[in-house]
């Protein structure tokens, strides 16, 4: 029996858990002075607890945020923001409309409206990701209680996956922020009745499927979760508002797309990624982001469902909200390193319920279980920081995956581009990544060699090179950019690279450095 239904076979209506305050053993007395009663109002105050989280997210979100230049997706997101505006730098190179709503780059549009600023972009990221930590507190609170809400927050203030992602400029940071809010909300109209709430949790998945289109995976967890639970009266007519909320609000991007004539170009991207050909092995998930979301976190995520305590409504609603990215994504062809943020904060919550109700057999007194329980919290979180640690000062990977960090050399080699070479001049870059990291510094044209010439093996966005020798012969390209990153994703393509830069007697005009290492070189060909 899969995990689903080992829940619901046996959801039982347990004891609800109270909200008020955790109760507080009468304290012994303290020592004088101000240190002493700072420490003292902290402990005693769920209030601090949660901002001294909420500081811990910020801080390993913040840090050195500016090191490394943009990457590929960062570049094209930015880059749209920018063209929204009106920025006469990015609106030849960048089209508004893209794979992606526009909810996020109309928001961001603001911030890039003038020059060619990256560090802001990653700033309002980084806030979104600690709003995701604030709500997986509420959320965890409205659940259980405080020390359990407190708990899960801390899990993901710290957790690599996370931090990894918020501290770049994608859409799944907000898009996954907004799941949580309507979680959150969704457990309130649960606990507490009322419509409003339940209209208000479909409104904030609406914003999120603005925000990224595969948030609508998320649809499946919240309708699994209403059909299927007994706290549920009737699941059908709830069923029926939360769609009609949700649609209500979804239907701003379509209708964004019909109003600006653009409707053919949302279609030619939605046949691309529906055709897409797999990018990565079935085991991806489990190799990449189990260990960026943690071994162990999610190892006591299971044991939460497996508990018996927990075959009830929360237990239900935090299973079905993890369940439905992880099993949708698993057997979607296409696979990204982002793709499963979604089920990152109902784990989290999952692996604090199991932190916090861990029994141990009766080997141990309370006070010892309670200290037990402590301490692997403690090392768990610990292990967390220390897997942050390596993310957030460690040189990203220069053949990482996408997604998981900044371009080293990228945002360097864009801004030599745009002292060094003739305005107007066109690069040759082994792949799309390079080239919209290469516009967005440099502002000047460039494509990528890898780029397919079968309309439905490319992103509609890119053009191809058709014939590369010619290009170079007729002077369409004199400058050809090799990459580290590029290469290591397309061997084959850097073997071609390599074959035109022997046969147009190529010699290196730019070389970046990272490590000790080359990472970004600017040939210049001579037909």
């Amino acid at each position: 029996m899969n995990v689903l239904g080992y829940i619901t076979s046996a959801e039982r209506r347990l004891p609800e858990v109270p909200v008020a305050p955790d109760l507080r053993l009468v304290p012994e007395p303290e020592a004088s002075g101000p240190l002493a009663a700072i420490w003292s109002a902290v402990r005693d105050s769920p209030a601090w607890q949660v901002a001294g989280v909420l500081g811990i997210a910020a801080f390993v979100r913040l840090v050195d945020l500016g090191r490394f230049g943009y990457n590929g997706d960062e570049a094209v997101y930015a880059g749209q923001a920018a063209s929204l505006a009106g920025n006469p730098l990015f609106v030849n190179q960048f089209p508004v409309f893209r794979a992606h709503p526009l909810l996020l780059p109309v928001l961001m549009s603001p911030l890039y409206a003038h020059g060619t600023p990256d560090l802001r972009g990653r700033v309002v990221m980084a806030l979104f990701g600690v709003a995701l930590v604030a709500g997986c507190y509420l959320a965890g609170r409205e659940m259980f209680n405080h020390r359990t809400g407190r708990l899960a927050a801390l899990l993901m203030a710290v957790m690599p996956y996370d931090v990894t992602i918020s501290r770049q400029v994608l859409l799944d940071g907000p898009a996954v922020a907004f799941t949580v809010f309507s979680l959150w909300l969704l457990a309130r109209w649960v606990r507490r009745g009322g419509t409003v709430w339940l209209a208000s949790s479909a409104a904030l998945l609406g914003l999120a499927v603005l925000s990224k289109e595969t948030m609508v995976v998320m649809i499946a967890g919240a309708a699994a979760f209403m059909l299927v639970s007994r706290r549920v009266a009737h699941p059908l007519r709830s069923l029926a508002v939360f769609g009609a909320t949700l649609a209500l609000v979804a239907a701003g991007g379509v209708a964004a797309l019909v109003f600006s004539s653009h409707a053919a170009t949302g279609g030619d991207y939605i046949a691309w990624q529906l055709t897409r050909s797999s990018n990565h092995a079935l085991a991806f998930y489990l190799t990449a982001v189990t260990p960026a979301v943690g071994w162990l976190v999610a190892g006591c995520a299971v044991g939460a469902l497996l508990q018996r305590r927990n075959r009830n409504w929360q237990g239900l609603m935090l299973g079905t909200w993890a369940l439905a990215p992880v099993v949708f994504f698993q057997l979607y062809p296409l696979k990204g390193f982002s793709y499963l943020l979604p089920a990152a904060p109902p784990i989290a919550l999952l692996a604090a319920r199991f932190l916090r109700t861990f029994h141990w057999g009766g080997r141990l007194s309370d006070e010892g279980a309670r200290a037990a329980r402590a301490a692997l919290s403690t090392a768990i979180a610990v292990s967390l920081a220390l897997g942050v640690w390596a993310t957030v000062f460690s040189s990203p990977a220069s053949a990482g995956m996408a997604g998981t960090g900044g371009l080293p050399g990228g945002r360097e080699a864009g801004r030599w581009v745009a002292a060094n070479l003739v305005p107007g001049t066109e690069l040759m870059t082994l792949g799309p990544t390079m080239a919209n990291v290469i516009e967005f510094y440099s502002h000047y044209p460039a494509q990528g060699l890898s780029v397919s010439t079968d309309p439905l093996h490319r992103n509609p966005a890119y053009t191809p090179i058709t014939n590369p020798d010619l290009a170079i012969r007729d002077g369409q390209f004199s400058y050809l950019v090799w990459d580290a990153y590029s290469a290591a994703r397309s061997p084959s393509t850097s073997a071609r690279m390599s074959k035109l830069l022997t046969r147009y007697h190529a010699h290196a005009v730019y070389t970046g450095r990272e490590g000790g290492r080359s990472v970004i070189v600017i040939y210049e060909v001579h037909p």
